[in-house]
């Protein structure tokens, strides 16, 4: 409200040190300060260390990197909750953690050493690779704490400390103990790269282009399953993967599929009937039908050897013969029918073999070159050998047609390079042997059914990756890990596994740290002294274990080991790619050493795009990166948007948003001043007014802070950010803004400053910033302190010292709000005519009005009641109200005379000679 130069002596003016400029940039980092110097984190758990325990364990990130936004998006995520739950009853740690293993860093330490990195020992690159982790966990520590989020930065977990190594090794002796561990030969993901076997949750997908070809093999053996044709027969096989054709062992037909014998151009072709009409067309070539067979005719059903009962065809270009075998996986999606079978290359292929004996074959290395097995294509990479395969093929007249294919292929998520399924010597955990908790996979999939998953849809998800996968892979070959401590026998190769030389191991480990198992002798470990084949000598494995075998080693590592976390944790929180990730891991190996999920809850959210919905990559330029915006808008910013946003979801970062987030601050930091400004003078303990001395709106505006806080517990409660955001912006906006607060100003301004009218109105204002803010801190953090430091005067205490508000039962009043909206529902008819009137140059400001209202005869009363207040509601000078239909206002020159103090018009104004000027409501407030 304006105020005359004369009067403001006498007006009650807003004043605070408050300031309206956030500069969020220079201002948070002192308060990050503030909190470590004053140990806020370890404040709050002392404060809360008699309380039940909310336990959510953190999820680690990689150690290798300056953080990025999905990293900021997860961490505050965390942040929000831990905050939220230590405010509303509970004792809520927050242990961040980091993964510190594995071929990234590795690869890191190899670029930095260059040509050097032949020079050093395996000890030293393992030393490098540890300073390399230590280096990252550092300074994403201080980004993390950028962010605004508190957590025990003193005591994180890593991956790398001795006491999580030795963990890690009791837990795979414990994965031994109950029998889920076992060492074979078959196809495993493999990354020739990097020369090392890869998890599920190591491969991505992408596109790329491939030959397509379509292969005969003649059929030489058991041909009167086809009636003894004359001509030459062959089987028609389509593959995307001409390099896996040197490994072939079989074809695989459906034994429930119908296969016809074609006449083409002098030959017999045997394919599916389902296809025959489009692979006609493909080839350019008329197929004439002589007989109809059954898959279960044709393939055989005992051991692949020289006594085989189904046909047998001739390898094109390998004196090898091909067994025609059957199996379930054979679809008629697309391609002959008849699947190309390397059971070396292909789980499935790997699977269907097994019941016919043949070995998963695999005439590849580890760098994905062909070995002399293939003296042909021998040191050639695989891929690199496709077009010769295919040349090869065309030569010997048995390449029906090639093409070239647009197709998903797999990579590795860590080098982006195309990768290959090769079987090669692994230790898998099993999940369908029966071990001590039942078979994992079933285990698994009944405690999936008792998690509460959020949002729902995460739950099937989950479900069918578990149901789906093959057995776990945990074995890798690279130096920069958590080895295997499995012993070799130097003759025969038999690997020694015993839990109980593991358990030794972790003892040594957690003592004198991982280079111990490098530098002791074998016998410090274990006194088995024979092998059985007669040898005694062994040497130490090579292997270590996958970083998922790790990082899923946290349940019994930290959850069981750390004070204020448990197992099961109540939450878990990450992104929807830890479905085949963390979640995954860490629900396999607590059901293998457990028998249980090491979570109550799961909740997942999305990944960050840009504002198009693209994924940000450095090559589209539309990678956002939080410290860069930190240094520009701040941290609040970011933590606002976080909740602006259904994270349920892909959440789409870009300027238009990080805009209307701004503003939304904004708003929420002026309405926080202002409130602060009029309690400039209101002490809450001598000051404050009990509720049955509140004024009737007053009422009202607690029982919408009552409504506002509910909501806000119900979506803090099911971690539905969004919807505190979206309330809070209603709340300011509308109820605080737009009504309330606007309503306000004259009562705060002009009435007696320690009258029972501004002192009804304060102590509202009092209530509804005190809860705003303790609402608002696990959100708006930096804010929240910032105001509570103003509000209470108290440097010491931190606002996450108070407990989520509680709204007193008798705040909440229905009718009273239903009153209120007809009332406000004719302040909205009068405000437009206001506008109207301005427009016409009628009047100026809306004090200089009077308004007759035109009220509908159900709300006639409630309005006669209050038609002493209605001036002040609709900020005029005065108001008539006659009876109608509906809602109509007119609006008419005030009468009387501008008071001097509060600009209201009044017959009465100059009456009182001892307070010229001025008008009777402001000579009450003066005497």
């Amino acid at each position: 409200m304006d105020t005359s130069p004369q009067t403001d002596h006498c007006l009650n003016l807003p004043e605070t040190d408050f300031p309206m400029k956030a500069n969020l940039p220079t201002r948070e980092p002192e308060q990050i300060k503030n909190w470590n110097f004053k140990k806020t984190y370890n404040q709050v758990q002392e404060h809360n260390k008699n309380k039940p325990i909310f336990a959510m364990p953190d999820g680690p990130p990689y150690a290798n990197g300056n953080i990025h936004v999905g990293h900021a998006l997860n961490k505050i995520l965390k942040d929000f909750i831990v905050k939220y739950k230590s405010i509303s009853g509970f004792r809520a740690c927050f242990i961040p953690g980091w993964d510190c293993h594995g071929l990234p860093i590795e690869h890191a330490v190899s670029k930095e050493l260059g040509n050097k990195r032949r020079e050093k020992s395996d000890s030293e690159i393992r030393q490098l690779c540890r300073a390399y982790a230590n280096k990252y966990i550092d300074l994403q520590k201080t980004q993390f704490q950028r962010l605004g989020v508190l957590a025990d930065w003193e005591n994180p977990y890593r991956t790398l400390d001795n006491s999580y190594e030795a963990a890690i090794i009791n837990a795979l002796a414990d994965f031994f103990e109950c029998g889920y561990v076992y060492r074979g030969e078959k196809p495993v993901y493999w990354c020739w790269s990097d020369g090392t076997a890869l998890a599920e949750a190591e491969v991505e997908y992408a596109d790329r282009k491939d030959p397509s070809v379509y292969v005969k093999f003649e059929v030489t053996k058991n041909l009167e399953k086809l009636g003894n044709p004359k001509e030459k027969t062959f089987l028609i096989i389509w593959t995307t993967t001409p390099w896996t054709l040197p490994a072939n062992l079989a074809i695989s037909l459906n034994p429930d599929f119908e296969y016809g014998l074609y006449t083409v151009e002098g030959e017999n072709w045997v394919l599916a009937k389902d296809l025959a009409e489009s692979f006609s067309k493909l080839v350019g070539k008329p197929l004439v039908l002589r007989k109809s067979f059954k898959g279960s005719d044709l393939g055989g059903v005992k051991k692949a050897d020289s006594n085989f009962d189904g046909l047998v065809a001739t390898h094109p270009f390998v004196n090898r013969p091909s067994y025609i075998i059957l199996g379930d996986h054979v679809t008629l999606d697309a391609g002959t029918g008849a699947v190309h079978t390397a059971p070396g290359h292909g789980q499935e292929d790997f699977i269907v073999s097994q019941r016919y004996s043949l070995a998963p074959y695999n005439p590849v290395d580890d760098w994905g070159k062909f070995t002399d097995q293939v003296p042909e294509y021998k040191g050639i990479r695989v891929l690199d050998a496709n077009p010769k395969i295919v040349q090869r093929l065309r030569d010997s007249g048995h390449l029906i047609l090639e093409q070239v294919i647009d197709h998903s292929f797999p990579h590795c998520w860590r080098c982006h390079n195309p990768i290959i399924f090769r079987a090669t010597p692994q230790w898998f955990v099993t999940m369908d042997k029966e071990g001590r908790h039942g078979q994992i996979r079933k285990t698994a999939s009944k405690e999936i059914k008792k998690v509460k998953w959020i949002p729902e849809w995460s739950e099937n998800r989950i479900t069918a990756m578990v149901e789906n996968r093959p057995d776990w892979c945990i074995s890798r070959q690279r130096l920069w890990g958590v080895p295997i401590p499995v012993f070799y026998c130097e003759k025969c190769g038999e690997a020694h596994a015993d839990p109980s030389t593991m358990r030794n191991v972790a003892k040594k480990v957690a003592k004198e740290g991982l280079e111990s198992w490098y530098t002791s002798d074998i016998g410090e470990f274990t006194s088995h002294s024979k092998c059985k084949c007669g040898h005694e000598k062994f040497v130490k494995g090579k292997d270590i274990l996958d970083v998922w075998f790790e990082s899923g080693t946290c349940p019994s590592a930290i959850q069981e080991t750390r004070e204020g976390l448990t197992n099961p944790a109540d939450l878990y929180i990450e992104g929807s790619d830890q479905h085949r990730g963390w979640f995954q891991s860490c629900l396999l190996g607590n059901v293998a050493i457990r028998g249980t999920a090491p979570y109550k809850a799961v909740v997942t959210h999305g990944f960050v795009n840009d504002a198009q919905g693209r994924k940000m990559s450095k090559s589209l330029g539309n990678v956002i990166d939080p410290l860069k915006f930190i240094e520009k808008s701040g941290a609040e910013i970011l933590r606002l948007w976080t909740s602006y946003e259904d994270y349920s979801n892909d959440l789409a970062a870009g300027q238009e948003s990080f805009d209307r987030v701004t503003e939304s601050y904004r708003r929420i930091r002026n309405t926080c001043r202002y409130i602060l400004s009029n309690l400039n003078d209101f002490d809450p303990k001598k000051d404050s007014v009990p509720y049955e001395g509140l004024q009737d709106i007053d009422k009202w505006a607690l029982s919408r802070l009552g409504s506002y806080i509910e909501t806000c517990r119900l979506g803090y409660e099911n971690y539905e950010f969004h919807k505190i955001y979206h309330a809070t912006q209603n709340y300011c906006t509308v109820d605080l803004s737009a009504i309330y607060l606007d309503i306000l100003k004259d009562r705060l301004y002009t009435a007696k400053k320690d009258g029972p009218s501004r002192r009804s109105a304060q102590t509202v204002i009092y209530n509804v910033i005190h809860n705003l803010i303790i609402v608002l801190a696990p959100i708006l953090s930096f804010l929240s302190e910032e105001v509570y430091s103003c509000l209470t005067k108290q440097n010491e205490r931190s606002v996450f010292l108070n407990e989520f508000p509680k709204p007193p039962q008798q705040w909440t009043n229905p009718s009273l709000e239903e009153t209120w909206n007809r009332i406000f529902e004719g302040r909205s008819v009068v405000t437009k005519k206001l506008e109207e009137a301005r427009k016409e140059k009628l009047i100026g400001s809306s004090l200089e009005a009077r308004v007759i209202l035109t009220v509908p005869s159900k709300d006639q009363e409630i309005f006669e009641k209050k038609i002493k207040e209605l001036p002040f509601i609709f900020i005029v000078s005065q108001v008539e109200l006659r009876e109608g239909e509906g809602f109509e206002a007119q609006v008419l020159k005030a009468d009387g005379k501008k008071c001097d103090r509060c600009w209201t018009y009044s017959p009465k104004t100059n009456a009182n000679p001892k307070f010229p000027g001025v008008c009777e409501k402001c000579v009450e407030a003066l005497s």
